[in-house]
């Protein structure tokens, strides 16, 4: 779950539109929600229960263009496995395009300190254009992150 939420903050597509008129509609919530983490199980082996906690705002501009804001934060009952958090903005110009900037991953290790952090810029559309840092890119691509996660 924790990587499809990820992907999903940074599946977006080019330039990073410039919002223009006033404020049409403007939403916004948070949720906290306890489930068995099958990512982990599958992953490393380990069963555990996670919670994520995700809050959110979106706003509608004049022109259709979106400002989407997300932060959540994934935190496992098994103390040997990291927590994972994640902020991004995405920009929604008229025309659909997407850029995505902030750090879609950012993992802190039991003993505290970052075990990785991915940020940046992303922009899809014909191609992916990837700005900063995404150490991990590869890895996510090739859904081999037992390095990162598992003790």
């Amino acid at each position: 779950l924790s990587i499809a939420a990820a992907l999903v903050l940074v599946g977006a597509v080019a330039g990073i539109a410039q919002a223009s008129g006033r404020i049409v509609e403007r939403d916004g919530g948070s949720f906290t929600e306890t489930f068995f983490d099958e990512f982990i199980f599958d992953l490393c082996g380990i069963e555990t229960n996670t919670t994520h906690t995700q809050r959110w705002s979106v706003k509608v501009f004049e022109d259709g263009s979106e400002i989407v804001h997300v932060t959540r934060t994934f935190v496992s009952d098994d103390p040997r496995l990291p927590i994972e958090k994640g902020a991004g903005t995405t920009f929604i110009a008229p025309d659909g395009t997407r850029t995505v900037v902030g750090k879609p991953i950012q993992l802190i290790g039991p003993e505290g300190g970052i075990r990785l952090l991915d940020a940046g810029r992303v922009e899809f559309g014909d191609e992916l254009t990837v700005h900063g840092r995404h150490p991990a890119l590869d890895d996510i691509l090739a859904g081999d992150l037992a390095a990162y996660y598992c003790p």
